[in-house]
């Protein structure tokens, strides 16, 4: 099962790589128990090259760790495996969950988006390659 959400333009958070709001917890942890998957560890964030702007968020339950992720509370229940190839895309991004009358659903207030798709699923970070080096030619 995958969750999926809308994303928006922010300022970072000062919490962590990753953070949740009190909303969003209580959320997850709804589905969580829903579900009851077997040897679940957490939530899994990670993006995809997809949609109008260029990426999108996947979060599903992840049963097991890989080598360079990085695990983030979010609570003494939930923790957040951020995959590795995501984690420069999503450093500072806090994840609500919304309840309106015509809809219910998750927002990911990324402080790395520059631009996001009309829908507001998916989105355009900074650029975080490295520069080609000039280097002084030897005589």
């Amino acid at each position: 099962m995958s969750i999926s959400g809308v994303v928006k333009l922010g300022k970072p958070s000062k919490k962590a790589i990753f953070s949740m709001t009190d909303s969003a917890i209580k959320r997850v942890k709804e589905i969580m128990n829903d579900k009851k998957i077997d040897n679940c560890i957490g939530l899994r964030l990670g993006i995809k090259e997809r949609g109008c702007s260029g990426m999108s968020y996947t979060l599903d339950f992840a049963t097991q760790k890989n080598k360079f992720d990085e695990t983030v509370v979010a609570d003494k229940d939930i923790n957040i495996i951020v995959d590795s190839k995501a984690l420069l895309s999503v450093i500072g991004t806090e994840m609500d969950y919304i309840e309106e009358p015509i809809k219910k659903e998750f927002i990911f207030i990324n402080p790395n988006a520059t631009n996001t798709c009309g829908c507001g699923e998916s989105f355009t970070t900074k650029d975080f390659s490295i520069p080609d080096l000039k280097l002084p030619k030897k005589n």
